[in-house]
């Protein structure tokens, strides 16, 4: 069974995963959040990780050759068939994708040294329940580390955008959110500043960078 924020949020996806990497503005961000990740996080080539809500790949794909493998997952099978595409034209040998809603399916069996995510913590209705999820699937002394827009007054969405559940966060609050799930050596740092033309003005929207370690 879906809810129907994510069935919104796949039938979306599906239909323009084709041209996900056509936009400069998404790639610039994937390689902001990436190099983010890499500076907040202790990655090592042993590593067993998983991207929640990976898209193509634009961020996963950043990080790959830093850890020793790489589970991407979507709820967009769409959004996974051009991954896949991309990674079998590169040869890579270290990635699998998987479809994966942890709103509604249990996590995988595995576990993991590093949970990240770009962008997708404000399509998930109950985020502080993903997050003591994401902690479950960690082993001791693994990592999350997610970004995701600071609270913004919803004109960063197209109106006609579904499948939106928040309008970015607040930092405090979701601080709060991840010790309340176990998680401790919390950092929250702007990793990223979106522009778009709103109303004929340029606004700008902070992408921040939210990491947190399993003791």
């Amino acid at each position: 069974m879906t809810s129907p924020v994510q069935d919104e949020n796949r039938s979306r996806f599906d239909v323009i995963a084709a041209q996900w990497d056509d936009s400069p503005m998404r790639t610039e961000m994937a390689k902001a959040v990436a190099d983010a990740i890499a500076e907040a996080v202790p990655l090592a080539p042993n590593w067993h990780a998983l991207e929640y809500g990976c898209g193509t790949g634009l961020v996963g794909l950043r990080l790959l050759a830093h850890v020793g493998h790489l589970l991407e997952t979507d709820l967009s099978p769409g959004m996974l068939a051009v991954l896949g595409e991309k990674a079998r034209a590169a040869g890579l040998d270290k990635i699998e994708t998987r479809v994966l809603d942890l709103t509604t399916s249990p996590p995988p069996a595995a576990r993991f040294d590093l949970i990240f995510s770009s962008m997708a913590l404000h399509h998930i209705p109950d985020v502080a329940a993903l997050l003591r999820t994401f902690f479950s699937m960690l082993v001791p002394g693994g990592w999350v580390a997610l970004a995701d827009l600071d609270a913004e007054d919803g004109s960063f969405h197209s109106p006609d955008v579904p499948g939106v559940a928040h309008h970015g966060f607040d930092r405090k609050t979701l601080e709060g959110w991840l010790g309340a799930a176990g998680f401790t050596a919390v950092s929250i740092r702007t990793a990223h500043t979106v522009e778009r033309e709103r109303e004929g003005e340029q606004r700008r929207y902070p992408i921040f960078l939210a990491a947190g370690h399993r003791p």
